[in-house]
This record gives structure tokens, sequence and C-alpha cells, in this order.
């Protein structure tokens, strides 16, 4: 378990990685936050009236929120595939994967520890820069804030962007694991995780993912509950198909040298 822990500290600390995880938290930060800064209500309320004022204020913004965007998510697959190269493909064109599999610990271990610390990362440049952005718009009001992301709202939004986190991550170490060089795999995970945008496939992410927030956003702040129906297809994309390749990866792992 010290093996473990030691080695998943020195993933941690690799000042490449982190140079990559600055990058992408302040660049989805703006990206979040130029969303953020578009919520609010347009047009007059009319008649007015205090019930229809305090009804729009938690509407509107519930409606608007940030969901995952062009921008943020270039920004996500991104930092995913530049940290699974750098993990994967990086220790062995620079031989220092010679050094680290001759540690006391099997390939597949190995392997989850680089999986868990690649995950952790991408997952805190994401989602933390899209909570920041909202509150700060919010700050104003924070009773507000508190009623836009209430009802288990926050939750939500936190589980759908972990889904594609764990999804961009996943797609990203496979690819860098089949790529014969560093240059491959930095090449082949961008293309292959933004080929849906380019042809706007909508049952992939972001596009899936994307929907599914809306209609969920949409259901709860007209007092509707579809919160199950709005996970369906992103469950069978965005969890079960990288679930199968970080699977795959962990038995390549295991079959692959070092070189």
């Amino acid at each position: 378990m010290g093996t473990v822990r030691t080695q998943l500290k020195w993933e941690l600390n690799d000042p490449l990685k982190l140079a990559v995880f600055l990058f992408g938290f302040l660049l989805t930060g703006l990206a979040f936050l130029k969303d953020a800064l578009s919520m609010g209500a347009t047009g007059m309320l009319s008649p007015f009236s205090q019930e229809s004022a305090v009804h729009y204020a938690k509407t509107i913004p519930r409606l608007a929120l940030p969901v995952l965007s062009h921008e943020a998510y270039s920004v996500l697959v991104f930092v995913a595939v530049m940290l699974s190269t750098l993990s994967i493909r990086g220790e062995m064109d620079s031989l220092a994967a010679l050094t680290v599999y001759s540690l006391p610990i099997s390939k597949w271990k190995l392997f989850l520890i680089k999986f868990s610390s690649i995950l952790l990362l991408t997952a805190l440049s994401f989602v933390v820069p899209y909570f920041l952005a909202v509150g700060y718009v919010l700050s104003g009001s924070p009773s507000l804030l508190a009623e836009i992301l209430g009802d288990g709202v926050w939750s939500n939004v936190l589980v759908f962007f972990l889904i594609a986190v764990f999804y961009t991550v996943s797609v990203s170490l496979f690819i860098a694991l089949l790529s014969p060089n560093l240059f491959a795999s930095i090449l082949g995970g961008l293309s292959v995780l933004y080929v849906p945008v380019i042809l706007g496939v909508s049952s992939l992410p972001p596009f899936s993912i994307s929907a599914a927030m809306s209609s969920y956003l949409s259901s709860v702040a007209y007092g509707m509950v579809h919160t199950v129906a709005a996970y369906g297809n992103v469950i069978r994309v965005g969890f079960f198909l990288p679930s199968m390749l970080l699977a795959a990866s962990v038995i390549l792992s295991e079959r692959r040298d070092a070189r």
C-alpha cells in the first residue's frame, strides 16, 4: 500500500502534468465564466408582481446554467489527451518507464494509479472552474445561488461533468496505449474525441451530455421529474463504453512492455 501511495504522489507531482492542469483550469474557467455571464432574465415582466419576479429569478438562471459547451469540451479533450500521453507514451519515449516498471508492483496496478491521477487532475481542472464561475456570477445573491443549485441540481450537474471526464480520460488512455509514439498518441486522441463535434454526432459527447443536461435543468426548472430519463443515453455512451475501454486498457497494460 505504501508503494501505491508513493507512486500516486509521484504521478500527481509531475511538473509537466501540473502545467497542463493549470492550463486547463484557467481556460475552462474562462469558458464557463463566459457562459455563466450570459445567465439572466430578458425582457420585461408584465404585469409585474413580486411572485412572478421571484419565480423568474429562480427559473431563468437555472435554465441558463452552463452546460458542456464546445469551448469547455475542447479544453477538456486537450487536457485529458495531454495528461494521458505524458503519463503513458511520454514515459515510454523518454525511457523513464524502464525505471517505473521495475518497481515491485504489477503493471495493471501501475496503470490504474496513472488512470486515477489523470482522472483526478482532469476532474479538478474541469469541475471546480464551473462552480467557481457560477458562484462568482451569482455571488451577489447567495440565497438565489442556493435556490438555483438546490434540489440536487449541483450534484446532478457534477455527475454529468464527471461522466464527461471519465469518457475523455478512458478514450485518451486507450489511444495512448495503442499508439506507437507520443505524436501519434496526441494526434489520435484529439482526432477520436473531436470527430463527433466536427460530424455533429448527437449520440456522443459533447452533444449527448449537453442535451441531457439541458433536458434535466428544464425539467427541474418547471417542476417536472425526468432525472432518470435524462441519464439514459449518457450512461450508455458516457459510462459503459469508456468502462469497456478502461477494462481493455488494463489488459493491454499488463501485456505491453516498457518500450
